[in-house]
């Protein structure tokens, strides 16, 4: 099986081949050994070699979005057409949007605060854990979506952000 996956605008081809009870995962021209077991629903627990990784997978709308090890990779499919249609971000548009449902636990930022890259902007607690939206770039706060202690679902906007 062949996939192509995005993320953070670039495309990671991928060969997935099944035999017997392990798949064998080609990317970058290197082959790897992978056995994957699901714990329970969107929990994985992958073996590569020696090295056991533990992962959660959630969905939404149109991407997936892979939890490992304290990350997250936001991907999404690709059609194999031999070119991909990059989308055009709308004005203002960034990648700050929930990466799973959850309850927000702490909010760093009001309207007007200047961040730098990297800056937490906010916590949401999900599954016993923590995950961190940062600032993917020096800007403004423009507008706050959730204070603390609200519920927030998957691919929900947490703020608005304006490049300076």
């Amino acid at each position: 099986m062949f996939i192509n996956y995005e993320h953070e605008n670039h495309v990671y081809k991928v060969t997935i081949e099944r035999r017997q009870e392990n798949f064998f995962v080609t990317y970058d021209n290197t082959e790897y050994r992978v056995s994957v077991d699901e714990i329970q629903q969107g929990h994985l627990k992958i073996t590569i070699g020696d090295r056991i990784i533990k992962s959660i997978v959630t969905e939404g709308d149109k991407e997936k979005f892979v939890f490992i090890d304290g990350s997250v990779f936001k991907v999404k499919p690709v059609e194999l057409t031999g070119r991909t249609k990059k989308r055009k971000k709308e004005a203002g548009e960034h990648d700050l949007d929930s990466p799973i449902s959850g309850k927000v636990i702490q909010v760093k930022v009001k309207k007007g605060d200047k961040v730098k890259t990297g800056d937490i902007i906010l916590v949401i607690e999900a599954m016993k854990m923590e995950y961190l939206i940062r600032a993917p770039f020096n800007g403004l706060i423009t507008k706050v979506n959730f204070k603390e202690k609200d519920q927030i679902e998957i691919g929900q906007k947490t703020v608005e952000i304006s490049k300076k």
